[in-house]
């Protein structure tokens, strides 16, 4: 202890005295320790406790599939989840979850929140328990039970004041009574996008026969000891037992479990990869960039160092002493590095918007924590020791002849060493050069990609229009009549309003989630055989939906007031529709059938362009749109042109709403620029990333490539006197630097392309409109770094001109 609290002070004492290497070794390690600890904070969150509760290793997710139409990862009908609560022997609970728009009406304005419709064993499925009153019991999800509802924690705080006598209340859902029995512990949250309470779902007679409609999530807790296989082997038989009974309803179709870490994960398990590679990709250029600061520092310590092992001391209490010296820097970085992660884990959160990251598990958990202050002092300390290990090493070979010598000055380490040292830094420089040029491509990958999405046509025109959710409690407005004429009312009141050039209403907003699909049959052509129908999404719209969104016609006619429930039956197809069923070949008049309703075929009227799908990767999904008036639906989203006036029509619509009805309330009020926006913030938050770090790379790479060329120039003084006084030009003294320089620049590209083109393939799932191997990418980054390589070489060679010999030969 008392050898160590000495080298702690000497070191303290070496380190005051070069103020500048000190910052500047402080300030290199703190980007990369802090780059890594906001990545970290961000797994951490996302992949290692996305969850609160206890059973989420025993969690399973079931879906159906349909491989010979191409569904993979359907949702489950209620008259299968009746089946396997009947015929599984691997599952021990399976319970269901729907998401609900609910009206409170209760304790303040009335508000419209998302609610889960969900099984009573639900909680106790999850190993979850309340942090007040209890959760449902058995039996509280059958009909004619007395309605009640637990509430999430946030939503008790904001919408009750954190009330504690809320268990046991009533309040107003949709005008009806529900008692308010428990309220969730503070950080459960499932499942995710933004519920505020849950309340049982209830399976009435016909649901449990339904097995044509699928709109269930369903979660299953394994016995304990089975395996996830077990479960999918035993859902394949089930699926064959169903496909004899059922055989309208469920033949080809199949259903699998997937654990739940697996598959709420999925989206993180897409990005972080790729943040991880990148920040570890800073590190290693911050490391290599300090170990040959320290190289070049042994070097200047040399006779300090050989000196002391003259006097007795042993090459290992020099490296016990070096490395307490890099560890002291490295923990210094460290200490920087938090305050900077600080910065950057608020930054990512602004990054991703709230409609977006509260579909994200665990994003709520992301923030400094111990674990993420644990991981920082652990990087710190194994940055200390891998960047000082080789250092201190080469520090120790010192020939004390050639160092302790009069004139052993410059180089005598290098040379003592038997140029190890130079070697060394060389070999770094290199590595600087490979793996910032990797991450240069990467960020230009993802740079090129967001710029092809802004550049795509996504069907619709964002600009100037608002968009706003009304959903109608379906006991109240229960008359499909009263549905056409509530919207009709309020699209008429709506386009009314000053600078409205357009008002539109349509079930499933573009770029918003929730499309809805169904299979279907062409009429007079030969019937798909029973479970292998085609699929495709589907719209429910107002005639003047369009205008209003800007999808436009390219064939026959839109909606029109006249294609009422009386009228003959119609639908709109979009291109990719046309491209994929109906090829080559007259369209319009075509009649197609939807779903089980093989009496009422719709008449093909017109042909829309595609629309962007709400993963911003795909515009060529198949769908058609539905006329309201003969589809009407409970809820529609409103969509209003008014060139210049857009952002202010959210009041404007409310007191129209609330004229129609005044206990209605108005959602997501938002513009369709923001909608957008929404979308694209993971993939825009990506790429700023890998710029930054990026950036971040080359400037580290060019200081590095710097110091070794400046370096190597002080090293040379004497050779490079020599050379002038026996008549070498200064040109000549100019390309000898600079070709060595550019050497180890041209080096380090090449391997760093090779890296890239072997790395950048996992990017291509994440990419739109690019390939991995995109030529102008990987063109101009390598030509931009080959710029600042030839600078940073430029710059040393340059200086090395301007030596006059007199002074660089009068040691001699």
């Amino acid at each position: 202890m008392q050898t160590l609290l000495q080298d702690l002070r000497y070191g303290g004492r070496i380190l005051w005295k070069n103020p500048g290497f000190t910052l500047l070794v402080v300030m290199l390690l703190a980007l990369g320790i802090g780059a890594n600890t906001t990545i970290f904070s961000n797994v951490d969150a996302t992949l290692l406790r996305p969850f609160s509760f206890s059973n989420q290793a025993r969690l399973v997710v079931l879906f159906e599939q349909k491989p010979s139409i191409g569904i993979t990862q359907a949702k489950v009908s209620p008259g299968n989840v009746m089946e396997w609560r009947a015929q599984s022997q691997t599952l021990q609970e399976i319970v269901v979850m729907r998401t609900r728009q609910h009206t409170l009406t209760s304790d303040g304005p009335a508000e419209q929140y998302l609610s889960y419709g969900v099984s009573a064993a639900f909680f106790e499925a999850l190993g979850v328990k309340p942090f007040l009153g209890r959760t449902f019991q058995p039996g509280e999800d059958e009909a004619g039970r007395a309605q009640v509802t637990v509430l999430r924690h946030a939503f008790w705080q904001t919408r009750f004041g954190g009330d504690p006598q809320i268990v046991g209340k009533q309040i107003l859902l949709d005008d009806k009574p529900f008692n308010v029995i428990g309220v969730m512990p503070k950080d459960f949250d499932f499942p995710f996008g933004g519920g505020e309470m849950w309340t049982p779902f209830v399976f009435d007679p016909q649901m449990k026969q339904d097995h044509s409609g699928h709109y269930l999530n369903v979660l299953a807790l394994l016995k304990p000891g089975v395996t996830v296989a077990q479960t999918n082997a035993e859902l394949e038989q089930i699926a064959q037992r169903l496909a004899q009974k059922y055989p309208n309803d469920e033949a080809g179709h199949s259903a699998y479990a997937v654990a739940v870490n697996d598959e709420y994960t999925r989206g993180a398990k897409m990005y972080l990869p790729v943040s991880i590679g990148s920040v570890i990709f800073v590190l290693l250029i911050a490391c290599a960039n300090v170990a040959n600061l320290l190289l070049v520092r042994a070097s200047a310590r040399h006779k300090e160092l050989a000196l002391r092992l003259a006097l007795g001391a042993t090459p290992g209490r020099l490296v016990r002493q070096l490395l307490t010296e890099s560890v002291m820097l490295s923990l210094a970085g460290g200490a920087l590095g938090i305050l900077l992660a600080n910065w950057g884990i608020e930054a990512i959160r602004r990054g991703v918007p709230t409609a977006m990251s509260k579909y994200i598990p665990g994003w709520s958990h992301l923030g400094m924590n111990y674990r993420v202050l644990g991981f920082a002092l652990l990087i710190s300390v194994l940055t200390g020791v891998i960047f000082g290990l080789v250092p201190a090493l080469q520090a120790t070979r010192t020939n004390l002849n050639e160092t302790l010598k009069e004139g052993g000055g410059k180089g005598a380490s290098d040379r003592g060493s038997g140029g190890g040292a130079l070697s060394m830094r060389n070999v770094l420089v290199v590595a600087e050069i490979a793996l910032s040029l990797v991450l240069l491509i990467g960020a230009g990958l993802f740079v090129r990609s967001f710029v092809q999405m802004l550049r795509t046509d996504l069907g619709v025109n964002a600009a100037n229009v608002m968009t706003m959710n009304v959903a109608l409690p379906r006991d109240k407005y229960a008359d499909l009549q009263q549905l056409r004429n509530f919207f009709g009312q309020l699209i008429e009141r709506s386009a009314a309003l000053p600078g409205v050039t357009n008002v539109g209403a349509v079930h499933a907003l573009p770029l918003g989630g929730g499309s809805d699909g169904n299979s279907f049959q062409i009429v007079g052509q030969p019937s798909f055989e029973k479970g292998k129908e085609p699929h495709t999404y589907f719209r429910i719209a107002t005639p003047d939906y369009f205008a209003a969104i800007g999808t436009q016609l390219r064939q026959g006619r839109l909606f029109a007031a006249s294609d009422d429930a009386q009228a003959p039956r119609v639908v709109l197809a979009n291109e990719a529709f046309v491209a994929r069923f109906l090829p080559g070949g007259e369209v319009l008049g075509k009649r197609i059938t939807m779903g089980s309703d093989k009496e009422k075929a719709m008449e093909i009227i017109g042909v829309v362009t595609n629309v962007m799908n709400e993963d911003l990767d795909n515009m060529t999904e198949p769908c058609v749109y539905l006329p309201f008036a003969q589809n009407p639906v409970a809820s529609m989203s409103l969509v209003l042109r008014a060139p210049g006036t857009h952002t202010q029509l959210g009041p404007a619509v409310r007191r129209e709403l609330s004229a129609l009805d005044p206990r209605l309330p108005l959602s997501e009020v938002k513009t369709m620029e923001q909608v957008i926006h929404e979308r694209r913030s993971p993939l825009k938050l990506m790429m700023w990333m890998l710029v930054i770090f990026g950036l971040m790379a080359l400037a580290m790479a060019a200081v590095g490539t710097y110091a070794v060329m400046a370096y190597a120039v002080a090293q040379r003084t004497h050779e490079i006197g020599v050379r002038l006084a026996l008549g070498a030009q200064s040109a000549d003294i100019f390309q000898l630097i600079l070709r060595r320089g550019l050497m180890l620049g041209l080096v380090g590209i090449g391997l760093g392309l090779a890296g890239a083109f072997a790395l950048t393939r996992a990017l291509g799932q994440l990419l739109y409109g690019v390939t991995t191997t995109d030529t102008l990418t990987f063109t101009g980054v390598t030509l931009l770094l080959a710029a600042v390589a030839l600078l940073a070489c430029w710059i040393p060679a340059q200086r090395a001109t301007k030596v006059d010999p007199m002074i660089a030969l009068r040691c001699e």
